[in-house]
């Protein structure tokens, strides 16, 4: 979209040029003269224009809000181009008159403030601004994104802030002033301003800074009662879009954590993905769709998405037909526990890379239904991994997570299952590598506690929390998604790979941050752990003895810890007999068996059945 607007803003400004120099020709001649020199007078000065042009950068400027430092600028290049003009005349011998020069200069800069100013005068929507009941605010951050909204304040009747001021980090900043307001202070300084100059709200504008930097500023203001935050997006996509006030948005959890956005090896991804025909199971998912949007980037043959979920695969579907209309893209409707139709796709569409993110996640929802995280987790993994041994695809990627690592419950404990599937598979290949991705919590997941937590406070109803100590380590979907798409790049078979989470997040913090951010005044109810919840989660067994990849944000485990120690085969027929007789019990038992640092909860009724045999007993 802004690079449509730059063309656009560029082909006014040459065709006002061309305009200026037809009236210079009409003026000096009384008529268009299309002679060798007219024309030669229109090629060079045409061609000063457009070097000047990008030299200068001109299409960055904003034609809604130019002031003195935009006009200055579209002089500079009126003034640049006629220079350059008459300079290649000189050089080449041209016998255009010099007169021209100057009247072409007075035209064109005449034509370029004009149209400037028109567009400043479209943004007046009334002589007189409106009697709002505008809130006192400060724009943290004295820099290019922060004048214009002050600009905005200035030209829109309905803007709703009255903008006392700037704060800013930047000492030499501190007590200047920045397009008629003054830099009041740092962040060491926030209440003391706060409290002085009566403000209830607080902009930040500083696009460029590192979202750890924007973190400890939320921190800080925080702690200020009665205060709320917006946020001003990237200045590159708000120049000349509509009102900017509309366009603040309230803090995400992403400017909580203070993560920056992550780099990875885009060459090595694209070699990786580029012509290959890729499944992902799951695709409807959190993680499986994003998974599917950064693929569609790196220029695939070909993507089909595996999921059951027939209106999450259609709403997915819409969307990358949107998005990549030349994608060549498939759903097909299927379930991991369906060998038999899993066989067929493999069969029918040869595909080179898997990503499995098809799984049951829900801890509690396991917890109550231990059958069906077995059948779709671990034999659904079992499937995926037969078939794409049998098809002997080049990279296999199971999508894990931190609650297999020492499980408490049904759900970590059956995608521990499907980790030592994939460990055993991959000795069973030299041509297919099975890995393992293994990270924490995702920012907005279906069911994750975020958006839980934010249609709350939207309702206006208490949060509830199962335990004030319990901590998460998070990351955003994004960023979950292109490391394990690299994680696959890097993995050679064999391995559990760890995403770096940051450091891990105290829910009770981060409930309390939310709400305080949002300007709520909802409550915390804490209502207790639920069935196999942890109040930390794991990433590794050993920290210390993790290895470092290419890539600083991922790690392979010590895979000495992480060895397979059972026969897998031998626990898929208990397993299937265990789920036939519904045997709760026994199926705990299995998985503890198979994993051996499971520590599932315990079931209350074989105490009851001990308790009563005492009675009997004694």
């Amino acid at each position: 979209m802004n690079t449509v607007r730059r063309l656009i803003k560029f082909l006014i400004d040459i065709f006002l040029l061309n305009i200026s120099l037809i009236v210079s020709i009409f003026l000096k001649y009384d008529q268009i003269q299309i002679t060798d020199r007219n024309t030669n007078f229109f090629i060079y000065y045409n061609i000063s224009f457009c070097i000047i042009y990008f030299i200068l950068k001109i299409y960055n400027n904003s034609w809604r809000f130019s002031g003195i430092s935009e006009y200055t600028a579209l002089i500079v290049l009126s003034i640049s181009t006629t220079a350059l003009s008459y300079i290649l005349r000189e050089f080449l011998k041209l016998d255009t008159k010099s007169s021209l020069y100057f009247e072409t200069f007075i035209i064109f800069t005449f034509l370029l403030i004009l149209s400037r100013f028109l567009m400043f005068l479209t943004r007046m929507k009334g002589i007189i601004k409106k009697d709002l009941n505008q809130e006192n605010v400060l724009i943290y951050g004295a820099g290019e994104s922060g004048v214009l909204l002050v600009k905005e304040s200035k030209i829109n009747p309905n803007f709703p802030y009255k903008i006392v001021g700037f704060l800013d980090d930047n000492i030499n900043k501190i007590g200047g002033k920045v397009y008629g307001l003054k830099v009041l202070g740092g962040l060491e300084k926030v209440k003391e301003i706060v409290e002085k100059k009566e403000i209830s709200k607080i902009i930040i504008s500083m696009p460029s800074v590192s979202q750890n930097k924007v973190s400890n500023i939320l921190k800080e203001i925080n702690k200020i009662e009665g205060l709320s935050v917006k946020i001003l997006p990237n200045v590159d996509n708000l120049i000349e879009e509509g009102n900017l006030a509309t366009q603040l948005r309230n803090i995400k959890l992403e400017d909580l954590l203070g993560r920056d956005e992550i780099k990875i090896n885009t060459k090595e991804v694209f070699e990786f993905i580029q012509d290959k025909i890729i499944f992902v199971t799951g695709g409807g998912g959190s993680i499986g769709s994003e998974l599917i949007n950064q693929i569609a980037k790196y220029n695939p043959k070909r993507i089909i998405n595996i999921e059951i979920n027939e209106n999450a695969s259609y709403l997915m579907e819409l969307e990358l037909k949107r998005k990549y209309p030349y994608l060549d893209y498939k759903t097909e409707i299927a379930s991991v526990r369906d060998f038999d139709k899993l066989n067929i796709l493999f069969n029918k569409y040869k595909p080179d890379i898997l990503f499995h993110a098809a799984a049951h996640k829900h801890v509690p929802l396991m917890e109550n239904n231990p059958e069906e995280a077995i059948k779709n987790n671990i034999f659904g993994t079992k499937n995926i991994a037969e078939c794409c041994l049998k098809y002997k695809l080049e990279s296999v990627v199971l999508i894990s997570t931190d609650k297999a690592v020492n499980p408490t419950n049904i759900m970590g404990a059956t995608k521990r299952v499907c980790e030592m599937i994939f460990q055993k598979y991959s000795e069973k290949s030299s041509d297919t590598k099975f890995m393992a991705v293994r990270f924490g919590n995702v920012l907005g997941s279906n069911g994750s506690v975020i958006p839980i937590f934010s249609k709350l406070i939207e309702e206006g109803k208490n949060l509830t929390l199962t335990h004030k100590d319990i901590i998460r380590y998070f990351m955003t979907i994004p960023e979950a998604a292109q490391l394990v798409i690299e994680a696959a790049t890097i993995g050679k078979g064999g391995e559990i790979l760890i995403l770096d989470m940051g450091e891990p997040v105290k829910i009770y913090d981060l409930a309390k941050n939310m709400i305080k951010l949002s300007g709520s005044t909802v409550g915390i109810d804490i209502v207790g752990l639920r069935p196999g919840e942890k109040l930390f989660e794991e990433l590794l067994y050993d920290v210390n003895s993790s290895e470092k990849t290419s890539n600083n944000k991922i790690y392979i485990t010590n895979m000495e810890n992480e060895k397979v120690k059972v026969n897998i085969d031998d626990y898929y027929t208990i397993l299937k007999d265990l789920i036939k007789e519904n045997d709760i019990i026994g199926m705990r038992r299995t998985l503890a068996n198979i994993i051996g640092t499971f520590k599932g909860r315990v079931e209350w009724k074989w105490l009851i059945y001990l308790f009563l045999i005492y009675r009997w007993i004694f």
